[in-house]
């Protein structure tokens, strides 16, 4: 058992592969099984890795971890670390489509509680308007996520083709 996070992160070492990480990912927030993996396949990157994306990524496994947590105090804590690198990665690169798409997605799902709905807006226009030059598996698990938020009106999944 102490083998499958090895093995996770020499996987996503390797290039991270955008593609599995966006279905780990997916697969995160439904199981705890799924989300305790995500999350350990991102503890040994470092915050200061190079790419915005992976460490979007490492946020959403923090924030993941505290959906399945049971005391209120370790909740907070995965939330709140997992918030902090998230706004910061959005700081160094604010024009990083994917993590704006995962804040999108937390804020989308997180309780209203948290106060931590506040870019909503923002980044629903954000990717509206950079929609179109993605590439294809990134518009894919774009419209995915589009097509199931109640974030978003009927009219502006359509523009999600």
């Amino acid at each position: 058992m102490k083998l499958l996070p090895l093995c996770l992160l020499l996987f996503f070492a390797e290039d991270f592969e955008l593609t599995r990480v966006r279905q780990n990912y997916i697969d995160a927030a439904l199981t705890q099984k799924s989300a305790l993996e995500f999350h350990k396949a991102f503890e040994a990157v470092a915050e200061t890795h190079p790419d915005a994306t992976i460490l979007a990524y490492k946020a959403a496994s923090q924030v993941l971890m505290a959906k399945y947590e049971g005391g209120v105090i370790t909740k907070m804590r995965y939330f709140n670390r997992g918030k902090k690198l998230l706004e910061k990665v959005i700081e160094k690169a604010p024009n990083n489509y994917e993590a704006r798409l995962i804040r999108l997605n937390i804020q989308d799902n997180v309780p209203w509680i948290t106060g931590y709905t506040g870019d909503i807006k923002i980044d629903k226009a954000f990717l509206i308007k950079n929609y179109t030059a993605q590439d294809a598996a990134l518009k894919a698990f774009t419209k995915k996520y589009i097509q199931q938020s109640e974030a978003f009106s009927d009219k502006e999944k359509a523009l999600f083709k």
